[in-house]
């Protein structure tokens, strides 16, 4: 399943259903949490670049970090039956 991540609310709520092999998307204000979110889960963690950009985000010296873009956004929905968007 694919979470697409908008606040640290909908990642705190989301968190209880995330599963081995989901996919979580950080877009929007859930983008600050870049930083702080532990990247070694069981589950792929992804956070749009533009979103990163608007906000003045820097990704370097982040290795984990997986950044996207607009295109990698729409395969991850393409890749996963199921999507839900956590506010």
């Amino acid at each position: 399943m694919l979470h697409i991540i908008k606040s640290e609310a909908g990642f705190q709520q989301a968190k209880t259903y995330l599963k081995k092999g989901d996919d979580v998307l950080f877009v929007e204000s859930a983008c600050y949490l870049a930083m702080s979110v532990d990247t070694t889960q069981e589950w792929q963690c992804y956070f749009l670049e533009q979103d990163m950009d608007a906000r003045g985000l820097v990704t370097e010296g982040r290795k984990s970090l997986q950044v996207t873009d607009f295109k990698g956004f729409v395969e991850l929905t393409e890749r996963h039956i199921a999507s839900t968007t956590w506010d």
